[in-house]
């Protein structure tokens, strides 16, 4: 059974020496400190990124299902997070249309979300703001669980050195302020790990049942939280080799027995949480009453009876048919080290956190294993495991879904967690060395305070300045800056510049008054990343969504950079040409 003496904790004092105030009052002050920061740090970005791609579906999708209880909208991920997201919204009571009919169901959400803005244009950046700060209430939650498992295992300093990582960290402060799924997923996935260390290390019936809960609500999240399934059942089978029991009744004869049988009655309960989230819709269809799409479910239907009750939601199904067919074929081509690919490549989420964390941040991350520890803190192996697994999921069998950091948000609470068993380590080493730690430490928030608000796109010093050539989508440009480009104007004392906006939003909203660029007018052309580097989707034109080409606006990169404005938008200046190019050519 596990210990529950924290390591790494500070030695007594001396007998007759006071402290001026409580040690615990100062811990707990210098938590809130560090949580607040990361607030005020998502605060800025939260105001000044207009929405991106996925929020501009995800609010719209998550209101419907407030005002209809009706799934079926963009099930692609299920509905909590979507519904946290919209519950603001109430206060604005904002107006929305039936879901649409027409269009490929992969792209009816956006459909739908581009009918919302249109209703709602008056107020449509309120909406957002609003919807924003649920998800940045669960990141500072996240936040909170990085800081408290941190010190269970390796005392109260390696618990704030691991929350000050949390808090300065770009990726997590860009991510925490949109109204999007994946800091959400990750909280609840992290909390899923703790609450199942803990019942392994004490198991009581109100530790399984939070467990079963925790685990339910990591499934209503994201669909990537299956993965935790199988992660549970290794965890579980290595703890009983080393010879931990966790059986729901103390002094049970069969202990083995009775730990998997509890794991079992996780498994169970999260299910009865899944189905219930989702209103028991389509719970217990036959098998035989969905037609599915992908390889892996097509398969798998093609061997279980037709008759079979399946005893999930329906639309939760849908949505992993939907999730599953573009793992198997890639959605869009992903763009690694310069390249673009329809096969993606098993380095490429490695190679997002190589050069998109800060190099002191991933320097703890590399030392981290090579910690010694005496002894080693039993409840060490439910983050290391899964932080493993995660990654090498991601990388092998996801590695056609490359379109950034936030697939694997996931492994960076772990990291940072597993981090502080540095803390500890350097305790009983020399004081040149721990004074460059603490130097290290002092420098490091300098990452995210020089990026402030403009952590979507951050890249460290590995990326020399442009990490667009490395990696985009929304790894950099994710349609956030719309709000850039209309200070730009504002200071330049434009009334008029031509636009390559990715994104779904329409300038006008913000104030901008634009055309497409064309190679034949000279003058200023803000242009996205993704665009700039050829990126084949849509943007908005006229009241609707207007596809461009692969390489559209490529031509931008023969004339000369004037700015690089943030958010993914830069500024180039085009003159004079002799060819011209029709915008039909380009569109």
């Amino acid at each position: 059974m596990e210990t529950s003496e924290p390591q790494g904790g500070s030695s007594p004092r001396p007998s007759g020496q006071t402290r001026p105030y409580p040690k615990l009052l100062t811990e707990r002050g210098a938590v809130l400190l560090l949580l607040g920061v990361f607030a005020i740090l998502c605060v800025h970005g939260l105001v000044w990124d207009t929405p991106t791609v996925d929020e501009f579906a995800h609010l719209p999708a998550g209101y419907y299902y407030l005002k209809t209880a009706d799934f079926s909208l963009y099930p692609h991920n299920p509905p909590l997070l979507k519904v946290l997201a919209a519950l603001p919204l109430l206060a604005l009571q904002p107006e929305i249309g039936p879901p649409p009919h027409r269009g490929s169901p992969a792209w009816q959400p956006w459909i739908f979300g581009t009918d919302f803005m249109e209703r709602n244009r008056t107020i449509y950046d309120r909406i957002f703001l609003l919807g924003r700060l649920p998800i940045l209430a669960l990141g500072v939650f996240l936040g909170w669980i990085v800081w408290r498992w941190s010190r269970d295992l390796y005392g109260p300093r390696a618990g704030l050195i691991s929350l000050a990582g949390y808090a300065f960290c770009p990726t997590l402060i860009a991510h925490a302020h949109l109204a999007t799924i994946d800091v959400g997923a990750a909280a609840f996935m992290l909390l899923a790990l703790w609450a199942f260390q803990r019942y392994v290390a004490d198991p009581r019936p109100r530790r399984l049942l939070l467990c079963g809960l925790v685990l339910g609500l990591a499934e209503l999240a994201k669909l990537s939280s299956l993965l935790l399934y199988p992660i549970f059942g290794l965890l579980a089978l290595v703890a009983l080799a080393r010879g931990d029991r966790f059986p729901l009744r103390p002094g049970s004869r069969r202990p083995v027995l009775g730990s998997l049988a509890a794991l079992v009655l996780i498994f169970a309960l999260s299910v009865a949480v899944l189905d219930l989230g989702y209103l028991f819709q389509g719970v217990g269809r036959p098998l035989a009453s969905y037609s599915f799409h992908s390889r892996f479910l097509t398969r798998l239907a093609g061997v279980l009876p037709g008759s079979l009750p399946v005893p999930l939601p329906g639309p939760f199904l849908e949505g992993f048919d939907m999730v599953q067919l573009d793992s198997e074929l890639g959605e869009f081509p992903s763009y690694f080290l310069g390249r673009w690919s329809r096969e993606g490549s098993v380095l490429y989420y490695p190679a997002t956190l190589l050069f998109k964390t800060p190099l002191l941040l991933l320097a703890a991350w590399l030392a981290a294993p090579f910690a010694k520890l005496r002894p080693r803190p039993r409840g060490e192996l439910f983050v290391a495991l899964p932080l493993l697994l995660l990654l090498a999921a991601s990388s092998l069998l996801f590695h056609r879904i490359a379109y950034g950091i936030r697939y694997i948000l996931p492994v960076l609470p772990l990291a940072l967690i597993y981090m502080g068993r540095l803390v500890p380590a350097l305790e009983t080493r020399t004081r040149g060395l721990r004074l460059a730690a603490l130097a290290a430490l002092a420098l490091y928030p300098l990452s995210a305070l020089l990026a402030t608000p403009n952590t979507l796109d951050y890249f460290n010093l590995l990326a020399r300045g442009r990490g667009d050539r490395l990696l985009i989508d929304s790894n950099f440009d994710w349609g956030q800056g719309l709000k850039r480009v209309r200070a730009y104007m504002d200071r330049e004392k434009l009334d008029h510049i031509d636009l390559a906006y990715f994104g779904h939003v329409d300038p006008a909203i913000y104030g901008i008054a634009w055309d497409f660029p064309r190679p034949d007018r000279p003058g200023l052309v803000a242009v996205s990343a993704n665009f700039l580097h050829g990126y084949p989707y849509v943007t908005y034109a006229g009241g609707r969504m207007v596809p461009v080409r692969p390489g559209a606006f490529q031509w931008l990169e023969k004339y000369p950079e004037v700015e690089y404005l943030g958010g993914g938008m830069f500024v180039y200046r085009v003159g004079q040409t002799t060819p011209t190019q029709g915008i039909s050519q380009m569109l």
